[in-house]
């Protein structure tokens, strides 16, 4: 069985840091029948001073299917590094993100020319990302460019905007993959609309700039109809978050808005199925955990163009618009508005758009190749 070496500076149970926290998972879920997965990552979660309750430091321990190792910041060094490659002896290197000096400058430079490195870029290569610590980032990009520092490397992109983005950035990139992210595949639940006279939505996100979820509440300002909105995530930008309480607290009594913090995830999958619709006003998502984890639930999306899954409308799964709030409050009313006979259309044009695009069944030998060639 082929052994794979991961790298990622935040892994379970740390959960701030989102999406390639659940990429991962996902992945070493799905193939943990086919390869041998170890996983090595910082021992405390994003922004946190604290170690993760529970964990051993520094020592191998099982983490669903995965084994996994929690380095203190003493332990990330050349010494400690070059042992746990001589442990596992890994037929590939798989690395999370570009940015990092550890888990990815790092291992990439002492290990390309000994060992295959796969790197995943997580949407880093973004204009929104890229504008967050842009002078940082732009001499990086400027440096690894003039002394060809990813020579040889194999890409993993999950679309071919993650592409454009990587050649926009990257010079001599010869060697790629294309293959989505592979989804948590949750039940799907027959439903009909919760309720006649309102409209309920739900998005499942981190609450920061980037999520632009100031969109959405001012888009809620300005409609009639009884609206209640269910924001589900880590509170990552106060700041951010503090803009945001200001508008709430103007919203008309026909709008109801209520931020829950991070769920467990069977009380968000709870959640889910609660809603009318999900939505997603993002200025840049390479792939969307929960809008698939929506879709696979059976409810329909309203998401912008910065995501990546096109044809929702062909699908009766939902709408991805361009971001204008005449476009979007079309879309709300059409829902709001909505027959129970037309709504399990819909229901049933979510889940089968999963099945269709997303399902981790379609892409799991892509995978397969892609850690054994």
């Amino acid at each position: 069985m082929k052994k794979v070496l991961v790298f990622i500076d935040w892994y379970l149970p740390a959960y701030k840091a989102g999406g390639p926290i659940s990429s991962v998972c996902n992945m070493t879920e799905s193939l943990s029948d086919e390869m041998s997965f170890f996983i090595v990552t910082g021992n405390k979660d994003l922004n946190s001073n604290q170690p993760l309750k529970g964990l051993k430091s520094n020592t191998w321990q099982k983490v669903k299917n995965a084994n996994v190792i929690y380095l203190d910041k003493k332990s990330q060094n050349l010494k400690f590094l070059k042992k746990i490659v001589d442990e596992i002896q890994p037929d590939k290197i798989y690395l999370n993100g570009i940015f990092s000096s550890f888990f990815s400058i790092f291992i990439c430079y002492f290990f390309k020319n000994k060992i295959n490195i796969i790197i995943n870029p997580r949407g880093m290569f973004g204009p929104k990302a890229l504008s967050i610590k842009s002078l940082k980032k732009s001499i990086f990009i400027k440096l690894v460019n003039f002394f060809s520092f990813y020579k040889g490397i194999h890409w993993h992109l999950s679309n071919e905007n993650e592409l454009k983005e990587l050649y926009n950035n990257i010079k001599g990139v010869d060697n790629i993959s294309i293959i989505p992210n592979l989804p948590r595949d949750i039940a799907f639940f027959k439903k009909v609309k919760q309720k006649e006279n309102e409209l309920k939505l739900v998005s499942v996100c981190r609450v920061n700039e980037i999520k632009n979820l100031e969109f959405i509440l001012k888009l809620l300002k300005d409609l009639s109809i009884k609206c209640s909105y269910k924001v589900i995530g880590f509170i990552e930008d106060e700041n951010y978050y503090n803009k945001l309480k200001l508008l709430v607290e103007s919203m008309p009594e026909n709008i109801n808005i209520e931020f829950t913090g991070l769920l467990p995830k069977i009380t968000i999958d709870f959640e889910l199925k609660k809603a009318d619709l999900f939505i997603s006003s993002s200025l840049n998502e390479n792939y969307g955990h929960s809008i698939v984890e929506s879709l696979a639930a059976g409810v329909p999306v309203l998401i912008s163009d910065h995501c990546p899954w096109m044809g929702l409308e062909d699908s009766n799964a939902g709408f991805r618009l361009p971001l204008d709030r005449t476009k979007f409050k079309e879309k709300l009313l059409f829902f709001h508005t909505m027959t129970e006979l037309v709504y399990s259309k819909y229901n049933l044009g979510s889940r089968s758009y999963f099945d269709k695009f997303i399902s981790s069944e379609i892409h799991k030998n892509n995978y397969i190749n892609l850690f054994s060639n």
